[in-house]
C-alpha cells in the first residue's frame, strides 16, 4: 500500500491518453458541427464525440490526477501501483470500443465497452476511494470526490439503459435520459471533483490570503439534491420536479463560482498562462449556468440546437479547458521533475518552464475561447457554417495545445541523450 505519490508512469500515462482522445474528439467536431448546428444531435458520429470527450479526455485525465494527487490532498496514496496500470488500460480499451461503437453504430461494440469501462471505474474506485478513510487531511475534498464517483455510477447505469434502448430491449424517452445522462457525467462527477481538488490547489496556485471556503458545505448538498430531483425528473417528464432540481444544480454552480471569485480576489500572484485558462473556464462556467437557467426557465418547443449550444459550453468552454489549463501547471513540472534530472540543453539546465512556449499557449486560449464563441453562436441560431468555423478554432487551440505536449518531449529526450 503506497502512501506517497505514484510512479510517474501511472499519471503521464493518463495524461498521455487523455491528449490523443482531445486531439480525436477536437477533429471529431470540426466533422460533426453541422449536423449539430441542423438540431441532428442524436446522430452516431455526435454521440461518439462527445464521448470521446466526457470518457476519453475529461475522465482518463482526472483518474491520472487523482493517482497523482491523493497523497498531496488527503495525506494517503493508493492501494496497489500494478493495478492502478491494469485498471488504465481496461479504462482505454473501454473507451476505444464505445467511442467505435456509437461511431459505427454497432450496439455490441457499445456494450462491450461499457463493461470494459465499468470495470475499470471498480479498479479505480477500489485503488483509491477507501483510503480517504485513512487520511489525515482533506476529508471535505475525499467526500467530494466519492460524491463525484457516485454520480458516475448513476451515469453510467443510464449508459447502459441508453444502450438497451438502443438495441430494443426496452423504451423509454430518449431525450429525457440523455439529459439526465449528460448532467450526472459533467456536473456530478467531473464538476464535483473539480469542486473538491480545486479548493485545495486553487488557493495554492494563487497563493490567496484567508480564501472563503463555507461555500464548500453548501456546494455538495445542494448539487447531490439537484441530481437527485433532476435525474428522475428528467426520464419520466415531471416538469415541476425537474424545474426544482435544475434550480438547485444552478444554485450549486453559483456557490462555486462565488467561492472561485474569493479564490482570485485573495491572490497574491499574479495570472500565469494556466491560470488565464482556469479563469476563463471558470467565466465559461457562468454562461454555462446562465444558458442553462434559459432551457430549463424559458417556456419554448424543444430545439435541440440549444441543448447542443449548452453542452458545447459546458464542455469545451468550461470542463476541457479547466483541465487544459490544470495540466500546464502540473504536467510540465512533473515531466521536469521525473525526466530532466538537472540536465542541461545548449550549456543551460532545464527548468520548468523552458518546456512551454508563452506565446503558443495564449495564442491557444485566445483563438479557443473565440472558437467556443462561434460554435456556440452558430449552433443556437442554427447557423451550420458559423458553428464549424467555430469547431475548426477550438481544433486549432487543441492542436498547439498538444504541439507544446510534443515540444516538450522532444526537449526532455535531447537533454537524456
Amino acid at each position: 500500500m503506497r502512501s506517497g505519490p505514484p510512479p510517474f508512469d501511472i499519471p503521464a500515462a493518463h495524461f498521455m491518453a487523455g491528449l490523443l482522445w482531445l486531439g480525436l474528439g477536437s477533429a471529431g467536431l470540426v466533422i460533426v458541427a453541422p449536423d449539430l448546428a441542423r438540431g441532428n444531435i442524436l446522430l452516431p458520429h455526435a454521440l461518439a464525440v462527445t464521448h470521446a470527450f466526457t470518457l476519453g479526455f475529461l475522465t482518463t485525465i482526472v483518474f491520472g490526477a487523482l493517482h497523482q494527487l491523493f497523497p498531496a490532498l488527503l495525506g494517503v496514496g493508493m492501494r496497489s501501483a500494478m493495478v492502478a496500470r491494469i485498471g488504465f488500460w481496461v479504462l482505454e480499451a473501454g473507451i476505444l470500443q464505445l467511442v467505435a461503437g456509437l461511431w459505427f453504430w454497432l450496439p455490441y461494440l457499445q456494450a462491450s465497452g461499457w463493461v470494459l469501462i465499468f470495470a475499470a471505474v471498480g479498479v479505480v474506485s477500489w485503488n483509491l476511494l477507501p483510503q480517504r478513510r485513512r487520511a489525515t487531511q482533506g476529508r471535505l475534498v475525499g467526500r467530494y470526490i466519492s460524491g463525484g464517483h457516485s454520480a458516475f455510477g448513476f451515469a453510467m447505469l443510464l449508459g447502459l439503459a441508453r444502450i438497451g434502448e438502443t438495441a430494443g430491449w426496452w423504451h423509454f424517452d430518449r431525450l429525457g435520459t440523455i439529459a439526465a445522462h449528460f448532467h450526472l457525467g459533467a456536473l456530478g462527477f467531473v464538476t464535483l471533483t473539480a469542486v473538491g481538488v480545486s479548493s485545495r490547489i486553487l488557493p495554492m496556485f494563487l497563493a490567496s490570503n484567508d480564501p472563503p471556503s463555507w461555500q464548500l458545505r453548501w456546494i455538495g448538498p445542494f448539487a447531490a439534491a439537484g441530481l437527485l430531483l433532476f435525474t428522475p425528473a428528467a426520464i419520466l417528464s415531471w416538469q415541476v420536479v425537474r424545474l426544482i432540481g435544475g434550480l438547485l444544480l444552478a444554485l450549486s454552480m453559483a456557490l462555486y463560482l462565488s467561492l472561485v471569485a474569493g479564490y482570485f480576489r485573495a491572490r497574491t500572484q499574479p495570472l500565469d498562462l494556466a491560470l488565464a485558462h482556469v479563469g476563463t473556464a471558470f467565466g465559461f462556467l457562468g454562461l454555462t449556468v446562465v444558458a442553462g437557467l434559459a432551457l430549463l426557465l424559458v417556456p419554448h418547443r424543444f430545439h435541440p440546437e440549444w441543448w447542443a449550444a449548452y453542452a458545447i459550453l459546458g464542455l469545451l468552454g468550461w470542463l476541457v479547458l479547466l483541465t487544459v489549463g490544470v495540466l500546464y501547471r502540473i504536467l510540465a513540472f512533473l515531466s521536469w521533475l521525473h525526466l530532466s534530472g538537472g540536465r542541461k540543453v545548449g550549456g543551460r539546465r532545464i527548468e520548468p518552464a523552458d518546456l512551454t512556449r508563452r506565446r503558443w499557449a495564449w495564442t491557444s486560449l485566445i483563438i479557443w475561447t473565440g472558437g467556443v464563441l462561434a460554435a456556440t453562436a452558430g449552433l443556437a441560431f442554427g447557423r451550420p457554417p458559423v458553428a464549424q468555423t467555430g469547431a475548426a478554432l477550438i481544433a486549432a487551440g487543441v492542436a498547439l495545445v498538444l504541439a507544446q505536449v510534443a515540444r516538450a518531449a522532444l526537449i526532455l529526450r535531447v537533454a537524456d541523450s
